[in-house]
């Protein structure tokens, strides 16, 4: 039996995993952290859950291709309760409560209603989304592997998808922040920035598309009880998963893989050994961040399109807030409000804010209390990530001083907005880029890749040609990444396996 070793446990090593020991592989998956799921993840701080990744997720709806590659990794199941929470966002504008539903039509013909000076850009916000509704990411396989279920790209579905195609022409040349300033009213503009505005406004109908066609639920217990089921569906196929297990290096000779280099490992109790040691493999998935795979794994020329992916990505990263609070706050959705007074984070200004709220979801949070949480993000399009700042921070000293800054204003803000709040903040925690880093071994603690308006972002072969049996897969290898890419590139790796040793792919 043919042995493979794939590098990192997070959505794309899983779903790598999974299907090539299906398929017959000998897998061991190695991952440096103490859990698996890398950026797919939560967090408990005394007694709360704080929901990191999972806010809602394409592919929920059985009625996506997509939904029967998290159904093959366990990720979802028949049983699993899919939450499609309506309206999905809401802005307190000048004492007005303006929603933004699932359904597209519901939305525009409230905020017609509020603002018919805004009639005819909001039919067109309609039209450009349900241009879109047809549109979904196809599962397909790669060419020339053998597969037990083979899934091709339907002409069928191409037909479908075809409204979407001069829509896209035209919004990818424009940014969110242009898409959205066109409207007049100014809380329609505030309801519909729900994308980082220099994003390509292609991320904003996409977004609104994949609601209104009813896809985008949240998965009841969120990101640990998925990647959970996602462990549980390996090991109960027979692959060993080791934590606390960093690679070191993918061990590569004469032009062939033949293992990697542990740079620390655990034994059955989980005590850890300091030594390094060696896994043969006959091949090799690279699911750990590719930029700092590439630049920390190898010690052998990488292929071009590497090269190319490293010096030309652009990346998103978050400065992400979560709040315990011993009080009810039972408003859901939370309408995000604009602040008297700004708040500051990584020297950006903030204006306004808005929480996501978990109050009521079961074991979020102590009976009577309430889990708050939000994300200020930074992107290098604008050529500042908000990373620069933190790790600035970090080597001057002042990192925990900052950290602490945030969450004084934090805690402002929301005792002025909420009374009952006052004297009840239980927990403030800040996870900054560099947490993200610290324990995914990600570029930047980024999660996605990017791009402006007017720019064309790439797919990236997932293999080396000067060098057998390494595979790649994970959120840089297709945009825009995030974890339907994550959990679809990590098939796509797995068969290319399948196809280097020309076994069947299921």
């Amino acid at each position: 039996m043919k042995k493979v070793v794939v590098i990192g446990a997070g959505i794309a090593g899983l779903s790598a995993a999974i299907y090539a020991q299906r398929s017959g592989f000998d897998v061991t998956l190695c991952e440096q952290h103490f859990i698996a799921g890398g950026m797919c993840t939560s967090w408990k701080r005394k007694g709360y859950l704080f929901e990191g990744a999972v806010h809602w997720l394409t592919g929920s709806s059985k009625k996506t291709q997509l939904y029967q590659v998290w159904k093959d990794t366990g990720a979802l199941n028949d049983d699993v309760k899919v939450l499609l929470d309506d309206p999905f966002c809401a802005v307190d504008h000048n004492g007005q409560t303006l929603n933004l539903y699932r359904d597209i039509n519901k939305t525009v013909k409230e905020l017609i209603d509020i603002s018919p000076k805004d009639k005819k850009r909001l039919s067109c916000l309609v039209k450009d989304v349900k241009a879109f509704t047809n549109v979904q990411m196809p599962v397909y396989d790669i060419k020339n592997v053998k597969a037990e279920n083979p899934k091709r790209m339907g002409i069928g579905m191409l037909i479908k998808m075809m409204p979407a195609f001069p829509v896209l022409s035209k919004l990818k040349k424009i940014s969110c922040k242009d898409y959205i300033n066109q409207f007049d009213h100014k809380g329609i503009r505030r309801l519909l920035n729900i994308v980082p505005e220099n994003f390509s406004a292609v991320s904003l109908i996409a977004t609104l598309a994949t609601l209104n066609a009813g896809d985008g639920g949240y998965p009841e217990g969120g990101s640990l009880a998925m990647t959970d089921r996602m462990v549980k569906t390996f090991e109960g196929l027979g692959g060993k998963l080791m934590l606390k297990t960093k690679v070191k290096k993918v061990n590569i000779e004469n032009g062939n893989v033949t293992g990697v280099t542990l740079e620390n490992s655990t034994n059955g109790s989980g005590s850890r050994s300091e030594a390094s040691s060696t896994l043969p493999a006959d091949a090799v998935i690279v699911t750990q961040e590719t930029i700092n795979a590439a630049k920390q794994l190898f010690d052998i020329p990488l292929d071009p399109w590497v090269n190319e992916l490293c010096e030309t990505t652009k990346s998103t990263v978050c400065t992400f807030v979560s709040v315990g609070i011993k009080t009810e706050i039972p408003q859901s959705p939370l309408p995000a409000w604009e602040l008297k007074e700004p708040i500051i984070c990584a020297e950006e200004t903030i204006t306004e804010i808005g929480f996501n709220n978990y109050f009521g979801y079961e074991n979020y949070a102590p009976k009577g209390c309430t889990t708050l949480t939000t994300a200020f993000m930074g992107t290098s399009i604008a050529g500042y990530d908000t990373y620069d700042f933190w790790k600035k921070a970090k080597d001057e000293g002042r990192y925990d001083e900052e950290k602490k800054t945030l969450a004084e204003q934090i805690e402002r803000i929301l005792n002025q907005r909420f009374p009952q709040a006052v004297g009840n903040i239980e927990v403030i925690d800040i996870a900054t880029p560099l947490t993200y880093e610290r324990y995914t071994g990600a570029y930047h603690g980024s999660w996605m890749s990017v791009a402006a308006s007017g720019e064309k972002m790439k797919s990236w072969p997932g293999y080396l040609k000067n060098t057998n049996g390494v595979f790649f897969a994970g959120h840089r290898i297709m945009p825009p990444g995030g974890l339907p890419v994550a959990v679809f590139t990590g098939r796509q790796a797995a068969q290319m396996v399948c196809k280097y040793f020309d076994v069947m792919f299921r």
